[in-house]
């Protein structure tokens, strides 16, 4: 009964994976230009601003010579990668030594930083421009609640998988639209820097990510 179906072929299911990668990737990044439009056509030309460890070294200035500024990025980009190669160790060391409950706690941490400070922040952003009535005290409660079972979808698998993946779409657009508030010169230099480093990361010998995947493949984790 099952002779007439036709085998999947190796082109076939490549082009699977390959969707299923480009699928949320497009729906981050078109939600990333949502909001870009929505937050840079706001009356207020500021805009919003931050400093962090990706501008603590050079903070950028409209006035500063384009070398001054080259200089700055490449000074904000080491010190970035530099924090985030002995975070990838450390997290390496400790599945090592197989901290594996500090590490899911430590990640449930992370994402709840991630969907309520930096969703929470984006969220202010976008009921100021778009003057939504809403009072603190439901914001704070709706804000819990999302961030909340956003943590809990993410880390759980008895959620419904679209629910998993549609909090880690919404991970992904709060961190690439944070990239947007650099500095400018900052931003591209960092993006560069940080597909470099993942490179020597994933490929290199002693890279932190393939020591973590090698290290999960030899005990089956």
């Amino acid at each position: 009964m099952d002779q007439n179906r036709k085998p999947t072929s190796l082109l076939d299911t490549i082009g699977e994976e390959i969707i299923r990668i480009l699928t949320p990737v497009s729906i981050c990044m078109f939600l990333v230009v949502i909001l870009v439009s929505i937050l840079n056509n706001s009356s207020d030309s500021s805009g919003p601003s931050i400093t962090t460890i990706a501008s603590i070294a050079y903070s950028e200035d409209s006035s500063d010579s384009i070398w001054d500024k080259l200089k700055g990025a490449l000074l904000n980009s080491l010190v970035f990668v530099a924090v985030v190669t002995v975070v990838t160790f450390l997290l390496v060391l400790l599945f090592y030594l197989r901290c594996t409950k500090f590490l899911k706690y430590y990640m449930g941490f992370s994402a709840f930083l991630v969907l309520g400070f930096i969703g929470g922040e984006i969220a202010v952003f976008v009921i100021k421009d778009l003057s939504f009535p809403i009072d603190a005290v439901t914001f704070m409660v709706v804000l819990f609640n999302f961030t909340v079972v956003g943590v809990l979808a993410t880390f759980m698998e008895n959620f419904a998988i679209f629910i998993k993946q549609g909090y880690l779409v919404v991970v992904g657009m709060l961190v690439a639209y944070w990239f947007t508030l650099l500095p400018e010169w900052t931003t591209w230099v960092l993006l560069v820097a940080m597909a470099l480093y993942d490179l020597a990361a994933v490929l290199l010998p002693g890279g932190p990510l393939r020591l973590l995947v090698e290290l999960a493949i030899s005990r089956d984790e």
